[in-house]
């Protein structure tokens, strides 16, 4: 009797600690859920004040997250292009909203057009640009103005330099026709990254390649190094910093490649008509490669990372260009032709390839 008791008394102590122990579970279980909803409203609300802030903080610089980002210690904070819908404002001229008011003095030089972007790649606007004839290579973002070597260039319309990657060589070795080799020297490959500080294009992207130079890069061709590799593409790394996009997306490098021997001017605004560099050379063909990025509320199926809602345009058809003068009128949405004309010039030491900005405002 005494060993039933016993037993009974050990069954009956298990079964109270099993008990207790389910409930100490249960209540365990209940504070954890309480405190992942508490987490999730939290992280709720400062994502809806500030996200970019927060993800930044969380991930790392070169997330899909858009956020803000600091390139060096004299540089103002960069408002990157918003990751949402932008509709093009329906009072900006353009191939997709209507015409400006009056064409006098619109759309004047045509004969500096070059070669389009690939037709493949343009997601919002005509597909072809002024010489659908003339071949692309795939990928291709954007035109070139046809203009003499050192040329100096002109902001289309007021933007924020934002990013640049130094990819000059003295020279490229390609394959040309029949797959013969052939040496472009130099091949001048400066680009240089805007975003549209004006209410008609509101988050554009505007990419400037094959340039020689910019008094936006302090040290370039001042520090030897910060001027050119022996043979394009011959080193890991491009001297790159700051927001940087491409077809198929854009990313924030902080800083690569020794990019502080540049002294990039990143966060400086120029307003349009105000030199920000000079016009580059692959081999005997001069030029100054222009590709725009238009924000818009459809999504572009061919960005894998970053602003989904950002589109290629064709520069030549999308765009009405006019030539800048201090006392020019310019419509809304109209943008200024990157290059002196119509008798107007920059002053004499602007014109300078050497010339450097010497603040960062």
């Amino acid at each position: 009797m005494t060993s039933i008791s016993k037993t009974w008394e050990s069954r009956t102590e298990l079964l109270s600690k099993y008990i207790n122990t389910n409930i100490k579970l249960d209540v365990m279980k209940k504070k954890f859920i309480v405190l992942i909803l508490i987490l999730v409203f939290v992280i709720g609300i400062f994502y809806t004040v500030n996200p970019s802030k927060i993800f930044g903080k969380i991930f790392n610089k070169n997330s899909d997250t858009d956020f803000n980002t600091r390139s060096n210690a004299d540089s103002d904070i960069l408002a990157t292009s918003p990751l949402k819908p932008i509709s093009v404002p329906n009072t900006s001229a353009s191939a997709i909203t209507s015409p400006p008011p009056s064409m006098k003095g619109i759309n004047t030089h045509t004969e500096v057009y070059g070669t389009g972007a690939d037709p493949n790649i343009i997601t919002l606007g005509p597909k072809l640009g002024a010489h659908p004839d003339w071949p692309t290579y795939s990928a291709k973002c954007g035109m070139e103005f046809e203009l003499k070597h050192g040329t100096p260039l002109l902001a289309p319309v007021d933007m924020v330099f934002v990013g640049f990657s130094n990819r000059n060589a003295k020279y490229r070795i390609q394959n040309g026709k029949e797959n013969t080799p052939v040496n472009n020297t130099p091949y001048n490959d400066l680009q240089l990254w805007f975003e549209s500080a004006s209410p008609d294009w509101p988050g554009m992207i505007v990419t400037v390649y094959h340039l020689y130079s910019s008094p936006l890069l302090l040290g370039h061709y001042q520090n030897p190094d910060c001027a050119e590799r022996e043979e394009w593409g011959s080193t890991k790394e491009d001297q790159a910093e700051g927001h940087l996009f491409g077809a198929f997306g854009d990313n924030i490098i902080p800083k690569q490649g020794n990019a502080s021997a540049c002294e990039a001017l990143i966060g400086r605004t120029v307003k349009r008509g105000e030199l920000f560099g000079f016009a580059g050379s692959v081999g005997t063909h001069s030029m100054a490669a222009f590709c725009a990025e238009v924000p818009n509320t459809s999504e572009n199926p061919n960005i894998k990372k970053g602003n989904h809602y950002l589109h290629l345009v064709q520069p030549s058809i999308f765009f009405y260009w006019k030539c800048y003068s201090p006392d020019a009128d310019f419509p809304s949405g109209v943008l200024a032709y990157p290059f002196e004309c119509d008798e107007y010039q920059l002053p004499d030491e602007q014109r300078d390839i050497n010339f450097k900005y010497t603040s960062t405002k």
